[in-house]
């Protein structure tokens, strides 16, 4: 199947670009869950579809015991896995408890031979996505500031709001949302709670 392509407006930070420029991003076909991946290799296999699930449980468990417990992973040639750590920015260490240190994500990072087959693979089939499609883009009618007053306005009515939800709210798409909610947890404007995907935003205390 060959994989389709279009192109998307480069961002222009600093406001000084004289004309918009493009770069070409991969139309996404859907997303192979394990099931798909467990078919797949049964077919290729003598494995049971069940099998390999099971066996695909067993890795999950052991990459968080592995990464909680400050290692990375490295599976075979498909890449390594890292955790990271958020806390506030401070600009001495004895300003912040380790208390006030936390798990932030998992980082991956992919084997150089794992990137190149792709890319092998991938540049057989390569094909201009119907003219029609289109990227979507985050709507320009807020700024910033109006977004977090509607973030605040939202929240003295509701309890929590989760990244869809903020991104509905204010028409900014899903990695823009997640990137202005962290960024105003990180600035102690927002409380966070729970672990990806079920994160949630909460008004910070006044009292």
């Amino acid at each position: 199947m060959a994989t389709k392509f279009d192109f998307k407006k480069s961002p222009d930070v600093n406001g000084t670009a004289d004309k918009t420029t493009l770069y070409p991003k991969i139309v996404v076909a859907g997303t192979k869950n394990l099931e798909n991946i467990a078919d797949d290799i049964a077919k290729r296999s003598g494995f049971k579809a069940g099998t390999v699930i099971g066996l695909f449980s067993d890795l999950e468990n052991l990459l968080t015991d592995y990464l909680a417990d400050g290692y990375n992973v490295k599976l075979g040639e498909i890449g390594t896995f890292s955790a990271t750590l958020t806390s506030r920015k401070v600009t001495d260490k004895k300003e912040i408890r380790s208390g006030s240190v936390h798990f932030d994500s998992v980082k991956f990072k992919p084997a150089r031979h794992f990137v190149k087959e792709v890319c092998r693979k991938g540049e057989m089939e390569l094909e201009r996505a119907d003219p029609a499609y289109g990227f979507k883009t985050s709507s320009p009618k807020h700024t910033q500031e109006e977004r977090f007053g509607m973030l605040m306005e939202y929240l003295k009515e509701y309890t929590f709001i989760t990244r869809q939800e903020y991104s509905n709210l204010t028409g900014v798409l899903k990695t823009k949302a997640a990137h202005e909610l962290r960024q105003w947890f990180m600035e102690d404007k927002i409380k966070r709670s729970g672990r990806v995907p079920h994160v949630i935003y909460m008004a910070v205390d006044t009292e």
